[in-house]
């Protein structure tokens, strides 16, 4: 006789099968959010400006429909409707990301547009000027989108305007991916995939190469942790890491390090891979070891200097808005709550496992091992950034069976309570994501103009003229041409700190004294030098969210320009102002109006 144990129905799997009865909730509340997101999306183009950024500033219904979004997954997860749970995922990066593209009239932040130049001049040249900068000596990504536009007749502008959400879809799968090869079932994928989406505030996704290498990396480190499985994944990753190392300068360390921690823990097939990684990743940082030292430190050992951020800074020495605080709070929330949270359960682990501590330890080593790069690099006071963005992937391998679980309720905990807490949190993370995400949504807004009068500038004048911006605020280096304002001066577009650090008696940056920029204009006279001086809002609404110019001292600045007749206005819109330097009249002139 055959004895058949009896089959044992959880409370879980009991409420799945009720769900599952009364229809699909999940998606329900996912339609309500799809549509008051779609409501909310026109009021975000032309939001008025707030010292908080967009999220106040747009319709209410904007921040709802991420809040009903993440419920939504949620409940998915917790019913067992797992084809629901990956559409909210896809619904929900797309509904954070997609108003960087549709609600905006050209790319945003200033700096993206440093990089059109060199896939500019890739396209037209074919090839790179490695003398220009330190981009053409790390041509991988540039080459890349120069390629894209080449075979499709596609514009670097357009494909910018849509690359965070295309970036971020891409992160988000490389998760999922990287949560797939470790072992994880498709629920917990989703969910790794779901928290890594939801706690990356860093914004790496613009039109970028660490935005490629970075889902690349991800990939990596799924091929490494795959290779004790099968050895061909790891000469799989070797192409994709040698793509890394050629388009961006701090992920494959960041990758170097995991794979050697890895391999010391006996989880990378073959051993010498890390040999390989380290060969081509030295190899080539040799060849263009020159350019590195001649554009940044290579090492920078001060690891108090490293870990502080620019927003950091500014607080201990600047006057950034309350703004500006605001946000930086709730991203230093963030990362706190992601850190801890992974710190605990791998603490509860280890002690509950001691046996199993090699097998603890591998997440734990994909979560913490980006802090080696502050050992050594400030990555131009953004290295904690980084730190937190090459974390993630890590933490979710490590936190996503946990909030899964709470979700299904397969923890000893109160059931309903546990999932109440974990959506209530995911809910906060979310909301907490995109109000720092666009905080400063106002003092990254590029505008056209500003766009064709920076083409203009490269296009048009002598490359020995400097443009000065009195803040970050305007596009640069945007056609192939900047190379030769390069060539006559690698700090053409320096801005007007730039000038107070040089010049001492500067370092207040109040503009209170007209003297000093009656010596500047001075030196820039006697040296024949052509300059232009360019004021845009946007660099009017960066300082004030940042701080970086006290109040009142750009228009003194601004003020000093109209009352020295050596500086004439070229440019006036709503928008932008522009200076010339007539170098024509002599420094005796100075303060005649």
């Amino acid at each position: 006789m055959t004895v058949t144990e009896p089959r044992v129905t959880s409370p879980a799997a009991t409420d799945r099968s009720a769900t599952r009865r009364a229809g699909n909730p999940a998606a329900i509340v996912l339609l309500v959010a799809v549509v008051a997101w779609a409501l909310a999306i026109p009021t975000l183009h032309d939001a008025p400006w707030n010292l908080f950024g967009l999220i106040p500033a747009a319709s209410p219904l904007f921040p709802v429909s991420i809040a009903l979004a993440t419920i939504a997954f949620c409940v998915a997860i917790a019913s067992g409707a797992t084809r629901t749970a990956g559409v909210a995922l896809v619904a929900t990066v797309l509904m954070m990301r997609l108003p960087t593209a549709v609600s905006t009239d050209a790319p945003l932040y200033s700096w993206t547009y440093k990089h059109f130049g060199p896939i500019d001049y890739i396209q037209r040249f074919g090839g790179v000027d490695v003398t220009a900068d330190i981009y053409h000596n790390w041509p991988g990504a540039f080459s890349l989108i120069a390629w894209i536009n080449t075979i499709t007749g596609s514009d670097t502008i357009v494909i910018a305007q849509w690359f965070a959400v295309g970036a971020q879809l891409a992160f988000t799968a490389a998760v999922f991916f990287l949560a797939r090869t470790y072992g994880y079932a498709a629920p917990t994928a989703l969910v790794a995939a779901f928290g890594a989406h939801l706690v990356n505030w860093v914004g790496q996704d613009y039109l970028s190469p660490q935005a490629i290498a970075f889902a690349l990396g991800i990939v990596v480190i799924a091929l490494v942790l795959a290779s004790t499985r099968t050895r061909a994944a790891s000469w799989v990753a070797v192409p994709i890491f040698t793509a890394i190392v050629v388009t961006h300068q701090l992920t494959p360390y960041w990758l170097l390090a995991a794979t050697l921690l890895l391999t010391l823990l006996g989880r990378v097939r073959p051993r010498y891979l890390v040999a390989v990684f380290a060969a081509i990743a030295v190899g080539y940082l040799l060849l263009h070891f020159e350019v590195v030292v001649k554009f940044g430190d290579l090492i920078n050992l001060d690891l108090l200097s490293n870990i502080l951020t620019p927003s950091a800074r500014n607080e201990v020495l600047g006057a950034p808005s309350v703004g500006q605080v605001f946000n930086s709070w709730i991203a230093r929330g963030i990362t706190g709550l992601v850190w801890v949270s992974t710190a605990a359960v791998v603490a509860v682990h280890l002690i509950r496992h001691r046996d199993r501590w090699r097998d603890i330890a591998v997440p734990a080593v994909v979560a913490f091992s980006p802090g080696l790069i502050l050992l050594g690099q400030g990555y131009g006071g953004e290295a904690m950034f980084r730190v937190f963005l090459y974390s993630i992937p890590g933490c979710m391998l490590i936190l996503a069976p946990v909030l899964t679980r709470m979700l299904s309720g397969g923890l000893a905990l109160g059931r309903r309570a546990a999932q109440v807490a974990v959506a209530a949190t995911l809910t906060i993370v979310a909301l907490g994501s995109i109000q720092t995400s666009y905080g400063g949504w106002f003092a990254n807004l590029v505008t056209p103009e500003s766009v064709r009068l920076t083409t203009q500038v490269l296009t048009e004048e002598d490359p020995s003229t400097l443009t000065i911006g009195v803040a970050p605020g305007a596009p640069g280096r945007i056609v192939a041409e900047y190379v030769d304002f390069v060539r006559a001066n690698q700090l053409f577009d320096s801005g007007i700190d730039m000038w107070l650090t040089s010049w001492p008696g500067w370092e207040d940056e109040e503009f209170a004294d007209p003297r000093r920029v009656e010596r500047l204009t001075d030196s820039l006279v006697w040296e024949q030098r052509p300059a232009l001086v360019v004021i845009t809002e946007q660099m009017r609404a960066y300082s004030t969210y940042y701080g970086t110019l006290p109040d009142g001292a750009l228009d003194r600045f601004q003020g000093f320009l109209e009352d020295d007749p050596r500086w004439e206005l070229v440019y006036e819109s709503d928008e932008t102002l522009v200076y010339r330097l007539d170098l024509t009249l002599g420094a005796d002139t100075a303060g005649q109006g």
